[in-house]
């Protein structure tokens, strides 16, 4: 593994960073069933629908934990040892968590929990503050939203434990996640990755 590839690995990620940060889209439909059985019809314009707002955080999380590979690669390429990826990869307080989620996607189930949390995702929500509404319009069983600064909508899309304890947001996880892998890439390319390594807390 060269350091061209890991290069260009981590421009791969910066890709999908920013296409997490593309709010603008589409939007979405759907009906919602309320206990009495009347159903009304929800719909957002402007915004990225929430599958794209998933799968934009479900790619970056799989591509990020697929960084490590890449980085042991690396490590063994230039004369390091591979264990000190592994090493930082577990004191660090996020990563963890980012490859319990990635093999949780790829794979439907963890049979082990790198971070002991067994953590999965729940569903994505956003959040839009009054500047981001361009209208909003009642109709009988029917809303209709229309975003014209999607800029000012924040999408979440929390972490749970097995205990049904919310861990915190999937989007922040994976670019923290990403930020401790660049630290530890630098210190690869710097040749500085000897003895137990620990990354700073983000």
């Amino acid at each position: 593994m060269t350091g061209t590839e890991i290069a260009e690995l981590f421009e791969r990620l910066g890709r999908l960073v920013a296409a997490t940060k593309q709010k603008a889209g589409d939007g979405s439909v759907w009906d919602y069933t309320f206990a009495d059985g009347e159903t009304h019809r929800y719909l957002i314009r402007g915004l990225k629908s929430h599958a794209e707002a998933e799968d934009s955080a479900f790619n970056l999380i799989i591509w990020t934990w697929n960084a490590k590979n890449h980085l042991k690669r690396r490590a063994e390429s230039s004369g390091q040892d591979t264990q000190m990826v592994e090493d930082a990869v577990n004191a660090d307080p996020v990563l963890p968590i980012c490859a319990d989620l990635a093999n949780h996607l790829k794979h439907g189930h963890l049979k082990r929990s790198r971070s002991g949390l067994y953590p999965c995702l729940g569903s994505v929500s956003f959040e839009a503050s009054q500047g981001a509404v361009g209208s909003l319009i009642f109709r009988a069983f029917e809303v209709e939203v229309m975003i014209a600064d999607a800029s000012l909508v924040e999408f979440r899309l929390p972490i749970i434990d097995q205990a049904g304890a919310e861990l915190g947001d999937a989007f922040e996880c994976a670019a923290r996640g990403l930020a401790a892998l660049e630290r530890l890439k630098a210190r690869i390319e710097e040749g500085t990755l000897i003895g137990r390594s620990r990354l700073p807390v983000a």
